[in-house]
């Protein structure tokens, strides 16, 4: 009995062995895996951070250009921007927030997704005014799109008028364009999907105008004591959402002459 028990215990021994080996062997295969996913997240950081650092130099020296007083009073150097990049329609601005950004229009909705103003390649892209439009912020309505990034650039502060106390402390944006200066009054705030009718543009017959007013008052989560008419200019700003899938932020604004 005693020599089968010896070849008893040593299977056993054997077997533990064997099952601590592929136990260290597992660790070591799991330990590898977190540190590569996390060397892989801390380098996907570092270059996030890089791109938003070289994206907020550039636009703060497009800034110094379009502002040599270094900060908004209405007067932007268009002459000057227009040496830089002649797609160039507008400049906006909302106080107490990132925005304060020229505003191009280019060949086609894509161009300028991430493409910084100068041309150079960009994590913010650019605002540009949608590529179908006429006479951009000169007809019934104009939509402009930005990037909702998460240092808080571009379009990313909009997600604040959710809050109806941001928009009674800021109820207007300026904005800017070569043939004169406006005030951009919000009269409604929503969250809308990407295929929403409220992108719809390039509205003339009187009665569509209206349909569209009635839309924007029926989805917006809230709207204004600023009533648009058809007589209005409209300026629809448009940035991503994350509420659900393809979910939009959207303000929109009538234009009133300084």
């Amino acid at each position: 009995m005693e020599p089968n028990n010896t070849q008893s215990n040593n299977k056993r021994k054997k077997r533990k062995k064997s099952a601590s080996r592929v136990k260290r062997t597992a660790q070591s295969i799991i330990i590898l895996c977190l540190a590569v996913i996390v060397a892989i997240s801390g380098w996907n950081l570092y270059k996030m951070t890089k791109d938003y650092r070289i994206s907020k130099a550039i636009y703060d020296s497009i800034a110094e250009l379009a502002m040599p007083q270094h900060e908004f009073d209405g007067e932007i150097d268009f002459e000057a921007l227009r040496k830089v990049n002649p797609d160039i329609v507008g400049w906006l601005y909302y106080a107490d927030t990132h925005i304060n950004y020229p505003v191009v229009m280019g060949r086609d909705n894509d161009q300028y997704l991430r493409l910084a103003f100068d041309g150079t390649w960009s994590i913010n892209g650019s605002l540009f005014v949608d590529a179908v439009t006429w006479y951009p912020f000169q007809q019934f309505n104009t939509i402009v799109y930005g990037h909702h990034m998460q240092d808080g650039s571009m379009f990313a502060d909009f997600k604040k008028l959710k809050e109806y106390s941001f928009y009674e402390d800021h109820p207007q944006l300026e904005l800017i364009t070569p043939e004169g200066k406006f005030h951009l009054m919000i009269c409604a705030f929503l969250n809308q999907p990407a295929d929403s009718a409220i992108y719809y543009t390039n509205i003339t017959d009187d009665a569509e105008k209206q349909n569209y007013i009635d839309l924007v008052n029926s989805l917006a989560m809230y709207t204004t004591d600023q009533k648009m008419s058809i007589d209005d200019r409209l300026v629809v700003l448009s940035t991503c959402a994350y509420e659900y899938q393809d979910a939009r932020y959207m303000v929109i604004a009538r234009m009133v002459p300084w």
